[in-house]
């Protein structure tokens, strides 16, 4: 199984987990880094939430600068302050910031096990591609009017997060033209060739 694909002007790798780099042309951002040693060098990385699988202090400096501009809900910014390389800046659900010449949007994100505010989503645009990552969150009613999205990241394991069926329905909530599944095959359980039965013709999956 692969775990690089290009979509549009964007190549989409992902690693263990929510982790991802999504790049186009030397526009490189990564999304909640974990376990990560090397890489491209990042000029902005999105920190959903605290936990430790998303908020890896180590794989957030393996891949960052001194330039490198970091955007993460208030709690792990106040966490991360001092232990990472690059400049720091907090979000809140609903804000909207540019860094890097990429504008970032932060959106509800949550469920049973993160309450509101506690995780938050990421529409953000490079190159052609319009994106979301979902963090660890279930579906939610905010997910139908997040815009245009042509490429959703969700999770998919079923414990911390909404399973298959429930992330079948948020595609077809959300209505991009291609789903990548995430939170799988680490710490919890989730089938992605589920997910893409399930998904069927509402949108291109993805397995990475």
């Amino acid at each position: 199984m692969a775990n690089t694909t290009t979509v549009g002007s964007v190549e989409f790798e992902r690693f263990i987990q929510s982790a991802f780099r999504v790049q186009s042309g030397d526009t490189v951002v990564y999304v909640d880094p974990h376990r990560l040693e090397g890489g491209p060098p990042a000029d902005l990385i999105l920190i959903t939430h605290e936990h430790f699988d998303h908020m890896d202090p180590n794989a957030i400096n393996a891949v960052a600068a001194d330039e490198t501009v970091i955007v993460a809900n208030a709690p792990c910014a106040r966490q991360l302050e001092g232990k990472v390389k690059g400049r720091i800046v907090s979000v809140k659900e609903g804000d909207t910031v540019s860094e890097k010449g990429v504008e970032v949007r932060a959106v509800a994100g949550y469920n049973g096990h993160h309450p509101r505010g506690f995780n938050v989503g990421y529409v953000f645009r490079v190159g052609d591609q319009t994106v979301f990552h979902g963090g660890d969150t279930d579906r939610v009613p905010e997910m139908s009017s997040l815009g245009d999205i042509d490429v959703a990241l969700l999770p998919i394991g079923g414990t911390y997060t909404m399973a298959e069926e429930e992330a079948a329905e948020a595609v077809r909530m959300i209505r991009p033209k291609t789903a990548i599944p995430m939170h799988y095959g680490y710490a919890t359980g989730g089938d992605p060739q589920r997910f893409a039965s399930l998904v069927g013709a509402d949108a291109t999956v993805v397995v990475l």
